[in-house]
């Protein structure tokens, strides 16, 4: 996209925080990922500056452990740095995600009957699925696979997914309106909204 989508301006707010603002009453632990210290010190100043003591949850802002590996390292970073078993993972430009989906997410993973290393949602037929991993639920302990992903080089978040214990879960179970899943990966998308 060539600018930092977390701080593109969408309705009148950093875009970020249009989902910190559905997780806000939800949460009571908030891991913003950030690839430098750099992007951390500029995410903590204009956040703080938005915020002001006017959220109810309690974020903290982190660097990426592993540099240059993309999301696979934030999930890593955030999965290190958490207080809970397992974390929803929600990536900086979706910020139509609905606070049903976070209730509809956790609801199917905590009601699992197996002790799954996360909860992926997916699209299409059982021979053609297409999955959401920045949308999915993780459990502390998938990070030592992650782990050694990285260690190996391999980035992509949906090759993880398979080495996981995985529950998937089809996207209209979670929101059947599917905005949840909409994102933004050019300024144009933006500006058709």
């Amino acid at each position: 996209m060539g600018q930092d989508k977390g701080l593109m301006p969408f309705k009148n707010k950093p875009m970020v925080c249009n989902i910190l603002d559905k997780v806000d009453n939800q949460m009571d632990e908030v891991l913003l990922v950030l690839r430098n210290d750099k992007k951390k010190q500029e995410y903590q100043k204009i956040l703080n500056d938005f915020y002001s003591d006017n959220a109810s949850f309690n974020l903290k802002f982190l660097k990426d452990e592993i540099e240059s590996q993309g999301p696979l390292s934030g999930i890593y970073t955030g999965l290190s740095h958490m207080e809970s078993d397992y974390a929803l993972v929600i990536p900086c430009d979706s910020p139509f995600i609905s606070t049903y989906f976070i209730e509809k997410a956790y609801n199917f993973y905590e009601n699992s009957k197996e002790n799954y290393d996360a909860l992926i949602p997916f699209w299409g037929a059982k021979n053609n699925q297409h999955f959401e991993p920045l949308h999915g639920i993780y459990h502390k302990r998938s990070k030592k696979t992650i782990y050694f992903q990285l260690l190996k080089g391999k980035k992509d978040v949906k090759s993880l997914v398979k080495k996981l214990n995985t529950i998937f879960v089809e996207v209209s179970k979670l929101d059947p309106s599917l905005k949840s899943f909409k994102n933004f990966n050019r300024p144009e998308d933006v500006s058709k909204i």
